[in-house]
């Protein structure tokens, strides 16, 4: 991940986060798509969410099970939390061995993801 990213979600103040963010970020410790080369997320010294706090994240969790990823986004929900907030789930290395290569542009996902979200708009 380029630490960049976590400041799409912050900002002094949180004058411009909005406050339902949440950054979801998979770290498998390393570059997996391009070769597999460990990152320095792969130490536990190196702190993704101390990273965010920093950033000004309001609440960030490390999770490395199903149920610890359910608490912390049932944890936003139901106590009604100010974001904007970071989630690190923690994987294994590795994919599919079947898994291919993507077929259609940014531009098509894009225009594919508004179409999704104006026919499944607020219900």
């Amino acid at each position: 991940m380029n630490p960049d990213t976590l400041f799409i979600g912050s900002s002094p103040n949180h004058r411009h986060s909005p406050p339902n963010f949440v950054h979801i970020v998979l770290n498998n410790g390393a570059h997996d798509s391009v070769g597999g080369q460990a990152t320095a997320a792969e130490n536990e010294s190196f702190s993704i969410t101390r990273l965010a706090l920093a950033a000004g994240y309001s609440h960030t969790w490390v999770c490395k099970t199903h149920e610890e990823i359910q608490t912390a986004i049932q944890t936003i929900e139901q106590n009604g939390l100010q974001g904007p907030h970071l989630v690190e789930i923690k994987i294994c290395r590795g994919s599919r061995k079947d898994l291919g290569r993507p077929t259609r542009t940014p531009v098509q996902n894009k225009v594919d993801f508004m179409h999704f979200l104006a026919i499944n708009g607020d219900s």
